[in-house]
């Protein structure tokens, strides 16, 4: 067996139970399971993508700092900012607290349930002082309802990496504390796609070295509910533009009715400030990331990854089944259709408990496993079926022409593996050696069995070359057929089996030279011919199937290669169905009508030999 076959014949198991044993979490930092993990966070991308846009939830409205509220100044002319204290405000990056503060007080006092910062208060206010003290003058009566953002950032220098948390600043104004704050960090995958907000594990593992208060991810806060184990999945809505919003410098234009009970989210959306992060929709704003991140907290639609053991038990359920399935394709097509079947199920498992339970499975390990495995056992399966067939092809070769054998390839059909046959006509040989039971008793088993090879391989290929099927080999005898399982026609096989005969006749003569000149005794042989209606088909059980053909006309083939004995001269003989179907100027010898053994009335026998021999192949001649 080379490389190949035993990689897939004995290798296919690790196939199955590699993907799902780097699934799990033990092994999810290890380098196999970082890929699944990409690979998972690849199929979700596909999955939003195939989903396409969803409807944009009500909460939460996106008051946006925009390209046009950024330059108000080129959209309105001098006398129109004077007309609004907003717009007198509003130029380039960045604003004022004390504007930003007045933005959000508007939206509260017109009804809304909450604001929510995505801008980073971190350091003083460049504006001075008096800005950030006017910022949270105009918000102290909305404390409770306000948001502010922190961000946590990696910076690396001189091969070191330095972690900071950048802080809302706090202020005397405050008197009861700061408000709630919230962490803007957005975990990405391996292709650097925003797709999940980070669980308590995350938290406890890169923010256990800071002071303060503890933090957790910015929509949850917004929530006030804690955060899960592991992490929350992003539902993302669509492309950039998806989730309502209203530009910063429109405000006052709005109806109170419009923020009324809603959360509203005030970042920077213009493209010009950068902040772009990759979604699976594009590039987006990080105010839009954000907001899709409060939608999946606030809308319920987040998706979680399954528990630890419920992983495990998806895994070995999953794993027993394939392994169950794939053990039942008996041929690699068989194994082929079934891990295709596997791999249709796990995307329908996998998609229903994405789009329907709102869970993020181990996509990957399901579809691999099933992948791997099917290849490795059908490449296996393969491997050995190629081998079995040119092993089955070098021994049917044998038996029938290259020719026939190409048409049964090309059309196989029930004829070669289910019991049972049909009738038709066809010719039947038979040939047999004359006094070879005298010859056994002189010569030992060895060169015994080797006279034999010779001699059948002579007169085999005869056959083989009219495209005769040969069927059997009894002790000294063959039997072969022309005309089935495929048939040219009557006056075809006929003329095919009297050739073969000829040549059969041709080659012991060469042979019989080749054992005179090794001291060995010639051989004869009698042939009988005969063309007549027969049963074609296989006949044992359904382990163990023979392809021949049975009916009288065997009979009488038989019985007139053994009517050989009564004409020394004629060792070829053919019935008069036979000689009906050769050409009449072909040169025959009738010998009469004979009764022979078993048949009910006298057969019309005719001789070929000797001078005849010559006469109808002119190829004989050379000899």
């Amino acid at each position: 067996m080379t490389w190949a076959g035993r990689l897939g014949a004995g290798s296919w198991g690790l196939g199955l139970v590699l993907p799902l044993l780097a699934a799990l979490p033990p092994w999810a930092s290890a380098p196999p399971g970082r890929l699944l993990a990409g690979l998972d966070s690849q199929l979700e991308s596909l999955a939003f993508q195939w989903r396409g846009p969803q409807p944009a939830p009500p909460d939460p409205l996106i008051l946006a700092i925009d390209d046009e509220s950024l330059s108000l100044n080129e959209l309105l002319d001098e006398r129109q900012r004077r007309a609004s204290p907003l717009w007198r405000s509003m130029g380039p990056w960045p604003w004022p607290r004390a504007l930003q503060a007045e933005l959000a007080a508007l939206v509260l006092e017109r009804g809304a349930a909450r604001v929510v910062f995505n801008l980073v208060h971190d350091q003083p206010s460049r504006y001075g002082p008096a800005d950030d003290a006017a910022f949270v003058r105009r918000l102290a009566p909305w404390r409770d309802r306000l948001v502010l953002a922190t961000s946590y950032t990696v910076a690396a220098r001189d091969g070191l990496e330095r972690v900071q948390l950048g802080r809302p600043q706090p202020h005397p104004g405050w008197s009861t504390g700061l408000p709630r704050q919230g962490l803007t960090m957005v975990l990405q995958s391996p292709q650097g796609v925003s797709e999940a907000i980070p669980g308590r594990q995350w938290l406890a593992a890169h923010l256990a070295g800071f002071d303060g208060p503890p933090l957790v991810p910015l929509a949850f806060a917004a929530a006030g509910t804690a955060p899960p184990e592991p992490f929350l999945g992003l539902d993302h809505r669509g492309p950039a533009g998806r989730f309502e919003r209203v530009p910063a410098w429109q405000l006052l234009e709005q109806p109170a009715s419009r923020w009324r009970g809603r959360t509203v989210l005030i970042g920077v959306t213009a493209s010009e400030l950068g902040d772009q992060q990759e979604t699976p929709f594009g590039p987006q704003s990080g105010t839009e990331v954000q907001a899709a991140a409060l939608a999946s907290v606030l809308g319920g639609t987040g998706r979680l990854p399954l528990a630890a053991s419920g992983q495990l038990a998806l895994l070995l359920a999953w794993g027993l089944l394939a392994w169950w399935a794939l053990r039942r394709g008996r041929t690699s097509r068989q194994t082929l259709a079934i891990s295709a079947a596997l791999l249709a199920l796990a995307l329908l498992l996998a998609a229903g408990a994405w789009g329907l339970a709102r869970l993020r499975p181990p996509a990957a390990a399901l579809l691999l496993a099933p992948l791997l495995a099917g290849l490795g056992r059908s490449g296996g399966q393969g491997w050995r079926e190629q081998r079995e067939r040119a092993y089955l092809h070098q021994l049917l070769a044998r038996r029938i022409s290259p020719a026939l054998l190409r048409d049964i390839l090309r059309q196989p059909g029930p004829i070669w593996t289910q019991v049972g046959g049909s009738r038709c006509r066809c010719v039947v040989l038979f040939t047999d050696l004359v006094g070879f039971t005298a010859l056994s008793a002189r010569l030992e088993p060895a060169p015994l069995f080797s006279l034999l090879n010779r001699y059948f391989e002579a007169i085999a290929s005869a056959v083989i070359e009219e495209q005769g099927l040969v069927d059997k080999f009894i002790g000294d005898a063959l039997m072969a057929e022309f005309g089935v399982p495929r048939s040219r026609g009557d006056g075809e096989e006929a003329l095919a089996a009297v050739r073969a005969a000829l040549a059969m006749q041709r080659r012991l003569e060469v042979l019989n030279g080749d054992l005179l000149a090794q001291g060995i005794e010639p051989l004869r042989q009698g042939i009988g011919l005969h063309l007549g209606e027969v049963i074609a088909g296989n006949l044992g059980s359904s382990e163990r199937l023979e392809f021949t053909v049975v009916g009288a006309a065997v009979n009488l083939a038989c019985r007139l290669e053994s009517l050989t004995r009564q004409f020394p001269d004629q060792s070829i003989l053919i019935s008069g169905e036979l000689r009906a179907l050769l050409p009449p100027a072909f040169p025959v010898v009738d010998l009469g009508r004979h009764a022979l053994k078993g048949w009910p009335e006298p057969v019309a026998v005719f001789g070929l030999g000797g001078a005849v021999v010559a006469a109808a192949d002119p190829a004989a001649a050379e000899h």
